[in-house]
């Protein structure tokens, strides 16, 4: 019987160790988008929502000013997991062109 190697624990494990071209193709499908939106820690969540609307990129000192010093842990929580999932980038937050059609087409 073969050996079979678990790699991801859940869903957003899975999710976050693709490439980016596999992402892209995921990002395709609105019900994945919509799983992954509901999957989203809640503050992560929180901030996709909050971008949106917004023109242009957030620096990430911005979005870091809004936070107060007992939630930084969940603050750095939630932007890591938009960063692995390429929602965000790291030098600036703002949901990708992929991401913000996607979310659109599902909220």
């Amino acid at each position: 019987m073969p050996q079979v190697r678990i790699i991801a624990k859940n869903f957003m494990d899975m999710v976050a160790s693709l490439t980016a071209r596999d992402l892209e193709k995921l990002y395709d499908n609105p019900f994945i988008c919509e799983a992954i939106l509901r999957s989203l820690p809640p503050l992560a969540k929180k901030y996709v929502l909050e971008m949106l609307y917004m023109d242009s990129a957030l620096p990430a000192k911005s979005v870091e000013e809004w936070v107060l010093s007992d939630g930084f842990t969940k603050h750095r929580v939630s932007i890591d997991r938009l960063v692995q999932l390429r929602i965000f980038t790291e030098e600036k937050y703002a949901p990708s062109l992929m991401c913000l059609e996607l979310f659109y087409e599902t909220g």
